[in-house]
């Protein structure tokens, strides 16, 4: 008869089990450590990575801040040169109108007859024959009024104004040529002209 002993054998088989565990066991805290070590550097990487990007974002705020301060300052910069330039422009169509104005007042008052001889009874030359008394200009029109001792000094007068290189036309106004009084022999003369300037 053969005897086996299981008991023993079932023995054996919980000590090895045991030393496997043991050798697992000893193992295990190893890696644990190892595990743990490694998730800490992680997080202390995340750490550092998220307070440098923070700190890189925060940087940028303040630079695209400063950014848009300038670029409102260049705006406003920007809205006061285009203030300047159509105040120089429109001094200078001042400055250049003025300077046509007061050209064609020169002219008006140069095309005034110098001398004009009256007939009454003799000739006699008057200095002085033609004067006014009111200048207008709106636009592109004048509008002249004045006084005369005689009808053929208005009419010189429109001929000369009509000779300039700046007028277009000449012609009498509503009221035209009046006699408003005659004393001592002579006569005066009321005329309202309009005269068109070209451009």
């Amino acid at each position: 008869m053969i005897e086996i002993n299981l008991l023993e054998e079932k023995g054996k088989a919980k000590s090895s089990k045991r030393k496997k565990r043991r050798k697992v066991s000893i193992n295990l805290p190893g890696s644990i450590t190892i595990i743990i070590f490694l998730v800490a550097i992680e997080i202390v990487t995340l750490f550092y990575v998220s307070y440098s990007m923070n700190r890189t974002i925060q940087d940028l705020k303040r630079k695209r801040d400063r950014l848009s301060a300038i670029e409102r300052q260049v705006r406003r910069i920007r809205i006061k040169i285009r203030e300047v330039r159509n105040m120089v422009n429109a001094v200078k169509k001042l400055e250049k109108g003025r300077g046509r104005a007061a050209k064609i007042l020169e002219e008006v008052a140069d095309a005034i007859p110098k001398g004009t001889s009256i007939s009454n009874g003799g000739v006699v030359t008057v200095s002085g024959s033609l004067w006014l008394t009111r200048l207008t200009k709106k636009g592109s029109i004048l509008y002249i009024e004045g006084k005369s001792f005689s009808a053929e000094s208005v009419a010189d007068y429109m001929m000369n104004l009509e000779a300039l290189k700046d007028v277009a036309k000449v012609r009498f106004s509503s009221s035209g040529l009046r006699k408003v009084s005659s004393k001592g022999g002579v006569d005066v003369y009321a005329f309202s002209i309009t005269v068109t300037l070209k451009g």
